[in-house]
C-alpha cells in the first residue's frame, strides 16, 4: 500500500465532510466507510506536556497550546446528532477526523490571536478580557443556550461539561474570536472611496444579480378531494360555499391588494397556508407544483377572484393581490449596496493577503500529524491561499 491512499480512508474523510455539512445524504456516505482503516497518531515529544489542567494537548500553533476541550463539545454534539447514522465501529475514527477538521478551522483565528498577544503588553490582557465579559454574557451565552437547547446558564454549563468542555473554554474561544477579528481590522487599511465608474462597471458586469422574475402575492381557499368520487363532489360543494361567502366582498370592489379571504380561510380552508388566512407572499412564476394554480395567479386580473380550479388532488379558489413583471432593479436603487460590496471585497482581499503572510511563517504541530504546514493541515495544495 506504500505510496497509495487507502480507499477506505477516502470514504472516512467523505463521511466526516458530510457530517460537518449536516447533509441529508449522510447515511449512504457513512456506509461507504464501513471498512475504514485507523491511523497511528504521532507521539508527543518527551519534553512536551501531554495535558494541561487535565485536558489533552492536541496542537501547538506558533507556541499556543490548543486543548481538546476547546473542540470536544462541538465534535461530540455533531456525533450525537448523527449517532444513528454512524456504524459503531466507525465512531472513534470519525471523532478523530472531526477533531482534525475542527482544529484546521481554527488555524487563522489562532494565528491572529497569537500575533495580538505578541504585540500587546501582557499586563493589558486582564483589562481586555474584563471588557469582553459583557459581550460574552449578552451575545454568546444566549447563542450557545439556543444552540444546545438549554434554558439557563447553569444548564448550559452542565451541558458543555457533559460534552467534554466548560463555560470557561467557551469564554476563551469567544474572546479569541473577537480579539482576532478586531486585530486584523486594525492591521488592514483599505480605501473607502469607490468611484461612480467602479460601481457602474460592477452593475454592468453583474446584471443578473439585480434581475428578478415575474412574481405575485396572492390568497387562496383550498379543499382536498379525498379518495372517492363522492368525496370530490363534497369537496367541490364545500369550496363553492366558501366562494359564495367571499363573493359579496369582491363585489364591494375593495382595493386590489387588500386580502379578503383571511377569516374564511382560517376557519374552513385546508391549504398549507390556511392558518395565515390563505395568504402567499411573493411567488415566482413556475414555482408552484399545481400548474393550474400557477397559471391562474399569473393571468388573472389583479383583485379578481378565480373560478374553482382543479389541480388533480384538490380544488382551489385564488385571488391575486399584487403582481410584478420580470425586470431589473435600477442602478439608482442598488448603488449603495454595490458600494458596500466593493468595499467588503477590498477588505476580504486584504485580509487574505495578510493571513497568507502569517501562514507562511507559522509553526504547527498536532497530535494527529506531527509538524505540519498550514496548507497540509487545512487540506490545501502548497501555495493555495484561499481561506476556508
Amino acid at each position: 500500500m506504500a505510496g497509495k491512499v487507502s480507499p477506505l480512508n477516502i470514504g472516512l474523510r467523505v463521511t466526516v465532510r458530510v457530517i460537518l455539512c449536516m447533509s441529508v445524504a449522510i447515511i449512504s456516505i457513512v456506509c461507504c466507510c464501513a471498512r475504514s482503516c485507523g491511523q497511528v497518531a504521532p507521539t508527543v515529544a518527551a519534553d512536551e506536556p501531554a495535558t494541561v489542567d487535565g485536558c489533552q494537548v492536541i496542537a501547538r500553533i506558533d507556541g499556543q497550546v490548543v486543548l481538546a476541550c476547546e473542540l470536544l463539545w462541538r465534535v461530540n454534539m455533531m456525533l450525537e446528532e448523527n449517532r444513528d447514522r454512524i456504524q459503531p465501529d466507525q465512531y472513534d475514527a470519525i471523532r478523530e477526523q472531526l477533531m482534525q477538521r475542527t482544529l484546521a478551522g481554527m488555524i487563522d483565528q489562532k494565528l491572529l490571536y497569537g500575533e495580538f498577544r505578541r504585540n500587546i503588553p501582557a499586563e493589558n490582557m486582564p483589562r481586555i478580557e474584563s471588557n469582553l465579559v459583557g459581550p460574552f454574557e449578552e451575545r454568546e451565552v444566549p447563542r450557545l443556550m439556543k444552540q444546545l437547547d438549554v434554558k439557563s446558564q447553569r444548564e448550559l454549563a452542565q451541558e458543555l461539561s457533559r460534552l467534554g468542555s466548560s463555560l470557561d473554554d467557551a469564554k476563551q474561544s469567544f474572546n479569541e474570536h473577537v480579539i482576532a477579528s478586531e486585530w486584523i481590522r486594525t492591521k488592514i487599511k483599505v480605501s473607502e472611496e469607490v468611484s461612480p465608474e467602479e460601481m457602474v462597471a460592477y452593475y454592468r458586469d453583474h446584471r443578473p444579480e439585480f434581475e428578478f422574475p415575474t412574481q405575485a402575492r396572492w390568497e387562496e381557499l383550498t379543499v382536498h378531494k379525498g379518495v372517492s368520487p363522492g368525496d370530490a363532489q363534497q369537496a367541490f360543494a364545500k369550496l363553492a360555499l366558501m366562494g359564495n361567502a367571499i363573493w359579496p366582498r369582491v363585489q364591494a370592489n375593495p382595493a386590489p391588494d387588500t386580502p379578503i379571504f383571511a377569516d374564511v380561510a382560517q376557519a374552513k380552508s385546508e391549504g398549507l397556508f390556511a392558518s395565515k388566512g390563505g395568504y402567499h407572499d411573493w411567488t415566482t412564476k413556475g414555482a408552484l407544483k399545481a400548474a393550474v394554480v400557477d397559471e391562474a395567479i399569473f393571468s388573472l386580473p389583479v383583485g379578481e377572484m378565480s373560478p374553482i380550479l382543479d389541480s388533480g388532488s384538490a380544488f382551489h379558489i385564488v385571488r391575486v393581490l399584487e403582481r410584478k413583471a420580470a425586470g431589473c432593479r435600477p442602478f439608482s436603487e442598488v448603488q449603495n449596496d454595490i458600494r458596500d460590496k466593493l468595499k467588503d471585497e477590498r477588505m476580504a482581499d486584504a485580509q487574505r493577503k495578510y493571513i497568507t503572510k502569517l501562514r507562511k511563517n507559522a509553526k504547527i504541530w498536532t497530535v494527529y500529524t506531527g509538524n505540519v504546514s498550514v496548507e497540509t493541515l487545512m487540506g490545501q495544495p502548497q501555495g493555495d491561499t484561499r481561506t476556508r
